[in-house]
C-alpha cells in the first residue's frame, strides 16, 4: 500500500511540473457512470461534436460537450425561457453564471439563428427538405466460440456476427423520424419457421410546437425524465463524481433511437404547456423478457431458452406530471402505474437480499419535486412513495461561487421497502431503495489551463445486500484534475478509492462482513502536434486489500497515434500492456468506436491489446469506418465460460460501419 501510494505522489508531482482534456472524452472516462448514459450521450451527440451550435436551440447533452456545468446549464435554459431568444452571443455576459472567460471558451462553437419561425409541416416541404442518415454496422469476432461449435440444443442458433441498421429523418426542429433494427452475435435471423429478420426493432415520431400548448408529441419508443429520478429517470446522466453537478434537468421526452433493448417505453408521450405550468402525459405497452424470477436486461436471444423468455411478459403503464417553473422556481408533481401480465417473483431463497423487491403484478409511484435557484445557489429536493407506503427522498443544493467554482451537497435516504421499476436517481443500488448516502464535490477551474474535482460518497445499506448478510456501509472518493499549460499539451490525473464491506466465510461457515478496499488512479499525456497529428500515452496503476491477500493490484499502460489525412481521412493506433491479479483490479479503459458506438476494455489478467479505427470520407454523402481489436493473454489458454469460452488465448474483433447522408 505504502508502494501505491508513494507512487500516486510521484504522479501528482509529474503532473504538477507539467494538465484540459475532450468534454466529450472526460464523460467517457467517468467510471462512475453507467454504460447507459455513455451510449445514449455517444447516440444523441453523434458526430456533432465537429459542429457549430445554435445556442437557442442547445440540447443539454450539447451544452454538456461544450464544458457548461450544471448552475449555467440552469441558467441559460431559465434566461431564455424569461427573455426569449438570444438576438447575439454578447446577452451571455447578463447571463448568471457566465464570465468574460467562459464566454470566450465557447464562443467559437457558437452562432445564433432565431428558431421562432415554424417551419411548415405540409407533407410536400417534409419530403424535400428533410436530412436523412443511414448507416449501416457489422461487428464480428473471428475466433468461434464454443456456443457456435456444441452438439446439444444449449448453444447459440445464429451465427456470430452481430449487425445492425439506423434510419433518422430528421425535419429542422419540427419533426424526427427514426427506425432501428438490432442483432446480437448468436441471435438467428430467422427460428422457428417464421421470418422475423433482426431480432430487435425500434421505431418512433417526434412532432415539436404543434402550437400555442402541444410543444412536443411522441409516437412510438421514447424515454422521459421527471425530476431527480425517484419516479421515472430513463437515460443520459453524467452527474455522479463529475464537475457538472448532480442536479437533474427536469422535464424531458426522448425518442428512443438505440439498438439497447431495455430500459424504453413503447407508446405516446405528450408535452404541453400553459403559461408557466408543464404537463406531461405518457402511456406504454411494452414487451420484456422475463425468466420466472427477474426481467433480464441483456436483450440477448441467443439459445433456446433465451428465446422461450423473450417477449414473455408485456407491461402496461401510464403516467402524468404537472411541473411549474417560474423565476427560477420548479415544483412539481409525478404519477405513474404500471402493470405486468403475470407476476414478478424474486427468488428469495437463493438472494435473501431481495426479501423486500417487488413481488405481484401492479404497482403505483407518486412523487413530488422541486427545485430553486436564488443568485447562484439552487436548491433541490424530491420525495416519492410507491404502493405499499414505502418511501425515498432526496435533497441537496449547488453553489456555484462563480462559473469556475462548484459546491455539491446531497442527502438521500431511500427505504428498504421502496419499489419503483422505473426509479433511477443518484445512488450506489440500481435500485432505489436500502440505501442512505451523503454526497459532497468541489470542482475549481483555476483558469483555462487548469481545473481540478474533488468528491465523495458516503453510504449505508440499512439491510442485508449484494454480497453483504447485514447492514454495512461505504465510501467512494475521487481525485481529478486537468492540466493544459499550452495549446499541444494536455494531462489528465485521476484517483479513486473505493471501501465496501462483503461476506466473508468463517471456517465454521459464519459470514462476517469485511472491507474491500480498492484504490486507482490514472495518468494520461497527449500530445497534439497540429490538428491533423496528436500522440496519447496513459498508466494506470491499482491496489486493493481484502481478507484473502494484501498484494492484490493491477497496472497498464497504452500510447495511442492520431492521424488525419486531408480532412478526409483518419486512422488511430493503440497498444497497450497490463498486468492484474485478480478481478477486484482490473481497468476499464474508453476506447474510440463505431459512431453512434460506446466502447472499452476491461484490462484483467496479463497480456496486451491492439486496435487501429480507420474513418473515410468517401465524398459528401458517404463515410466508411473500419475497426480491428486483438487481446491476448499470457497467462491464459482459454477465455471466458460458458457458451462464450474460446479455446485460445487470444480474442480479436472486426468491425465496421458505412453512412449515408442525403
Amino acid at each position: 500500500m505504502k508502494k501505491v501510494l508513494f507512487l500516486l505522489l510521484l504522479q501528482m508531482f509529474c503532473l504538477l511540473a507539467f494538465g484540459q482534456v475532450d468534454n466529450l472524452e472526460d464523460i467517457l472516462e467517468n467510471e462512475d457512470l453507467s454504460i447507459e448514459s455513455k451510449e445514449e450521450l455517444v447516440e444523441e451527440l453523434g458526430e456533432s461534436k465537429v459542429k457549430r451550435f445554435n445556442i437557442n436551440s442547445l440540447s443539454e447533452e450539447q451544452m454538456l460537450l461544450l464544458g457548461l456545468n450544471n448552475f449555467q446549464i440552469f441558467s441559460l435554459q431559465n434566461y431564455i425561457r424569461q427573455s426569449g431568444e438570444l438576438f447575439s452571443l454578447n446577452e451571455l455576459r447578463f447571463i448568471n453564471g457566465f464570465d468574460y472567460a467562459s464566454i470566450e471558451k465557447i464562443m467559437p462553437y457558437l452562432y445564433v439563428e432565431n428558431i421562432r419561425f415554424k417551419h411548415s409541416l405540409n407533407l410536400d416541404s417534409i419530403l424535400s427538405k428533410s436530412k436523412h442518415t443511414l448507416r449501416f454496422q457489422y461487428k464480428e469476432t473471428l475466433h468461434k466460440p464454443y456456443g457456435y461449435t456444441r452438439q446439444d440444443d444449449k448453444g447459440y442458433l445464429g451465427e456470430k456476427f452481430s449487425s445492425s441498421f439506423r434510419y433518422k429523418l430528421k425535419y429542422y426542429n419540427r419533426l424526427e423520424f427514426s427506425f432501428v433494427g438490432d442483432k446480437d452475435a448468436g441471435e438467428p435471423i430467422y427460428y422457428k419457421n417464421k421470418n422475423y429478420g433482426y431480432d430487435h426493432y425500434n421505431i418512433a415520431l417526434s412532432i415539436y410546437d404543434i402550437n400555442k400548448h402541444i410543444k412536443q408529441i411522441t409516437l412510438g419508443d421514447y424515454r422521459i425524465s421527471l425530476g431527480e429520478g425517484l419516479v421515472i429517470k430513463q437515460g443520459f446522466d453524467v452527474g455522479y463524481f463529475s464537475h457538472y453537478g448532480i442536479k437533474r434537468t427536469s422535464g424531458k421526452i426522448t425518442p428512443f433511437r438505440s439498438t439497447s433493448e431495455y430500459n424504453y417505453n413503447k407508446g405516446l408521450a405528450m408535452k404541453m404547456n400553459f403559461g408557466y405550468w408543464d404537463v406531461f402525459l405518457f402511456a406504454s405497452h411494452n414487451y420484456l423478457d422475463y425468466n420466472g424470477s427477474s426481467i433480464q436486461q441483456t436483450g440477448y436471444h441467443r439459445t433456446q431458452k433465451e428465446l422461450d423468455n423473450k417477449n414473455s411478459i408485456y407491461q402496461n403503464l401510464i403516467g402524468t406530471s404537472l411541473q411549474y417553473v417560474h423565476k427560477g422556481l420548479q415544483i412539481g408533481g409525478s404519477f405513474l402505474k404500471y402493470h405486468f401480465s403475470d407476476s414478478i417473483t424474486p427468488n428469495i431463497k437463493s438472494y435473501p437480499y431481495q426479501k423486500y423487491y417487488f413481488n405481484g403484478k401492479g404497482n403505483y409511484v407518486m412523487g413530488i419535486n422541486s427545485s430553486y435557484s436564488v443568485r447562484k445557489i439552487i436548491f433541490f429536493l424530491e420525495g416519492a412513495m410507491s404502493q405499499n407506503r414505502a418511501n425515498a427522498y432526496i435533497l441537496g443544493l449547488q453553489y456555484n461561487l462563480s462559473w469556475k467554482s462548484n459546491i455539491t451537497f446531497s442527502y438521500r435516504n431511500y427505504d428498504k421497502k421502496f419499489q419503483n421499476f422505473f426509479a433511477n436517481a443518484l445512488g450506489i443500488h440500481s435500485l432505489n431503495n436500502n440505501e442512505r448516502g451523503f454526497y459532497l464535490d468541489f470542482s475549481h477551474y483555476v483558469s483555462k489551463h487548469f481545473s481540478y474535482y474533488i468528491g465523495g460518497d458516503f453510504f449505508y445499506f440499512p439491510f442485508m445486500s449484494y454480497r453483504a448478510s447485514r447492514d454495512v456501509k461505504g465510501q467512494k472518493l475521487k481525485l481529478q484534475v486537468n492540466y493544459q499549460p499550452q495549446e499541444q499539451h494536455s494531462f489528465l490525473f485521476y484517483c479513486r478509492y473505493s471501501n465496501r464491506y462483503y461476506d466473508y466465510t468463517n471456517k465454521d461457515k459464519t459470514k462476517t462482513p469485511f472491507a474491500n478496499t480498492i484504490i486507482q488512479s490514472h495518468l494520461q499525456y497527449k500530445f497534439s502536434f497540429n490538428e491533423i497529428l496528436s500522440f496519447t500515452i496513459r498508466g494506470g496503476l491499482s491496489n486493493s486489500l481484502t481478507h484473502t491477500s494484501k498484494d492484490n493490484k493491477g497496472k497498464f499502460i497504452f500510447a495511442e497515434g492520431m492521424y488525419k489525412f486531408y480532412n478526409r481521412a483518419s486512422i488511430r493506433v493503440r497498444y497497450s500492456l497490463f498486468n492484474t491479479t485478480d478481478y477486484d483490479n482490473r481497468f476499464y479503459v474508453y476506447e474510440y468506436s463505431l459512431p453512434l458506438s460506446y466502447s472499452s476494455s476491461m484490462l484483467n489478467g496479463k497480456g496486451q491489446s491492439l486496435y487501429t479505427f480507420l474513418s473515410y470520407n468517401i465524398n459528401s454523402y458517404w463515410q466508411l469506418y473500419l475497426r480491428y481489436s486483438l487481446i491476448k493473454y499470457s497467462n491464459k489458454s482459454e477465455l471466458s465460460s460458458g457458451n462464450d469460452k474460446i479455446f485460445a488465448n487470444n480474442n480479436q474483433f472486426l468491425s465496421g460501419q458505412i453512412v449515408l447522408k442525403f
